[in-house]
């Protein structure tokens, strides 16, 4: 799949930047394809600089990373305790479009350009080409929220209402203006439950959307609620409501706008998608953030799997491509490639999902005890990542400002696994785990996609560890959009999966995956805890740090208690790029936050 720059996740989202996202790829790699207008985008992963990368620039440590997210938790707390917000003046320079082509490999394709009915990383990806982003977006310095959509914004003195004022420049791609009048559509459509937005519930807190001119809009919440700016004004990019008002809103068949976006807001326009084979894109000559991108033309190339990704990239078929860790050392000595490495701001993570429905042996916590006991998750990061990524013991990595160190591990221990198994009914019995019957527990792990050679490493090393305790386990490597059908089927058939989150700086967005609403679309355990959705709720009415930390702190203890998710590790980020690519300024934020101003040194 296209790593992108706006997201990750073992899965991830199109417009979703405030939502945790499930990503498909195995490497770190990024390219300039992400729209980095959203106000909180989601993780991307890090790591050291190359030595010998002529335009790389020294990554800050993981502390220095958590400070400044700490910084930024607070500084938005203080903007949204009533106090009137305006921007400061947009200083940068208009671009030059210089020109050129950028070429990129992906070992996935995306479902749709519709950004109300994806949640995977790919179709995410393609998206922030077209479409612009959100009201608002995220410093890449300090993190704290900036105009994007908005050219300025107040709250009031009780904090329930915020007014945004447009800005007066934007257009769609056909040369109509883009208003509030798009906005106000576009949240109409997407709060009507009949129109399947995955990520719904994120928008309950609000009470009125209204846009009492064509560039103001003006949203009510019902009460406090610390992430209320952020998710207001990432959650919503508006869609054109000339074009789209006279369309379907799910079915491609009677909406052509959903695989194939004529009018767009975004930097780049859709020129041809061929499904599975590539995908090619303009410079949109009528973008407002400072005009069209430097870069004029933009090719997404699918590829069969990493391997071949990155031999495009080595041998300058391509200006990026998928470095898995085990090749990252050789990518830094490659002399065509610079390889930029950072840590980021909101972590990109890997688990073990387990079922937790009646009727699957997973949905027993002792069961779901002995399996993570039976894996040695401090070796497995380090023979998967080679030394990228850290242990991850809950659902917020070192970085978060509301990490909690105190939570159990479930550090690798035989003796442990076998005596969870035993209170769970089961006996090791002649090298097999047994149940009262004498059979044999068997379960199925898949993951997705079937060309990720780090995915591939894990499930097959999660299936040597769970044998030495006689747990026999059946892998099954799917096609994309085959997992993500898999993962959210209302019925499925699988015991564990492979996955992983690209969480967000604002860490109440995890609410999603563990909402028992969210089932099973983002909640693909099926988990219910009514005292984590509490602690959760409790944590977003008050904009007080340090109870939002306490209240977090408790979520994180009980879901690794409860382990519906055999947490892994948490994990660098890194990017290979032709070094003919300039303008590349690594930030906690990643590379893509400027990719509208990287340029091709050639065609200067």
């Amino acid at each position: 799949m296209p790593t992108k720059i706006q997201r990750y996740l073992f899965f991830t989202v199109g417009l979703m930047a405030l939502a945790a996202v499930l990503y498909a790829c195995g490497s770190a790699s990024n390219s300039p394809t992400t729209n980095s207008n959203s106000a909180a985008p989601a993780a991307t992963n890090t790591s050291a600089p190359a030595a010998d990368a002529a335009t790389a620039t020294p990554d800050a440590s993981q502390d220095t990373v958590k400070q400044v997210v700490e910084q930024s938790g607070a500084a938005q707390a203080t903007q949204m305790q009533g106090i009137s917000v305006t921007s400061d003046e947009d200083v940068v320079s208009p671009r030059t479009h210089l020109g050129g082509e950028y070429h990129d490999v992906a070992t996935a394709d995306a479902v749709s350009f519709h950004p109300y009915l994806t949640t995977d990383t790919t179709s995410g990806s393609y998206q922030g080409m077209v479409w612009a982003g959100g009201l608002l977006r995220l410093d890449e310095n300090t993190l704290e929220y900036k105009p994007n959509m908005a050219e300025s914004y107040e709250i009031s003195d009780d904090g329930l209402t915020f007014t945004f004022h447009l800005r007066h420049d934007m257009l769609w791609s056909d040369g109509e203006p883009i208003t509030a009048q798009d906005f106000k559509w576009t949240y109409d459509q997407v709060k009507n439950p009949d129109n399947g937005f995955p990520y719904l519930s994120q928008l309950d807190f609000i009470t009125a959307y209204e846009a009492p001119d064509d560039y103001t809009l003006q949203i009510t919440i019902d009460q406090v609620y610390a992430p209320a700016l952020g998710q207001m004004s990432g959650l919503i990019t508006p869609l054109p409501k000339h074009i789209w008002e006279k369309l379907d809103w799910q079915d491609p068949e009677k909406n052509p706008e959903i695989n194939s976006p004529t009018v767009v807001s975004g930097p780049y326009k859709l020129v041809e998608w061929k499904r599975d084979q590539y995908a090619t894109f303009e410079a949109n000559d009528k973008y407002w953030y400072h005009g069209a991108p430097n870069i004029s033309k933009y090719t997404i190339e699918i590829v069969p799997d990493q391997d071949v990704a990155y031999q495009k990239m080595k041998s300058g078929e391509s200006d990026t491509g998928d470095i898995t860790p085990e090749k990252l050392d050789e990518a830094r000595k490659l002399p065509n490639i610079n390889v930029y490495e950072w840590w980021p701001a909101a972590a990109r993570w890997s688990y073990i999902g387990l079922n937790m429905r009646e009727g699957f042996a997973t949905s027993d916590i002792n069961v779901r005890h002995g399996l993570s006991y039976a894996i040695d998750k401090n070796l497995l990061t380090d023979q998967v990542m080679l030394g990228q990524a850290k242990r991850l013991c809950s659902i917020y990595p070192e970085t978060s400002w509301v990490y909690n160190p105190d939570v159990p591990c479930f550090d690798y221990d035989v003796q442990k696994a076998t005596d969870a198994f035993a209170q769970a009914g089961y006996t090791l019995k002649d090298g097999q785990m047994v149940d009262k019957d004498g059979k044999q527990l068997e379960l199925k792990l898949i993951y997705g996609p079937n060309t990720s050679k780090v995915r591939e490493l894990m499930a097959v090393t999660v299936q040597d560890y769970l044998s030495k305790i006689g747990v026999k386990v059946d892998i099954q490597a799917l096609e994309w959009s085959s997992f993500l059908d898999a993962l959210h089927a209302a019925q499925p058939d699988w015991d564990m999966y492979i996955g992983g989150w690209s969480a967000t700086i604002e860490p109440h967005i995890m609410y999603t995956i563990w909402s028992e609403e969210n089932i099973p679309d983002l909640n693909s355990v099926a988990y219910i805890n009514k005292d984590v959705e509490k602690l959760f709720e409790e944590g977003g009415a008050t904009y007080d740090t340090a109870v939002r930390k306490e209240k977090y702190g408790e979520v994180q203890k009980i879901i690794a208690e409860d382990q519906p998710y055999i947490f892994l590790f948490y994990q660098k980020a890194w990017s290979g790029q032709n070094k003919r690519i300039q303008g590349i300024e690594p930030t906690a934020l990643g590379i893509g936050w400027n990719s509208e101003d990287w340029y091709i040194e050639a065609t200067q």
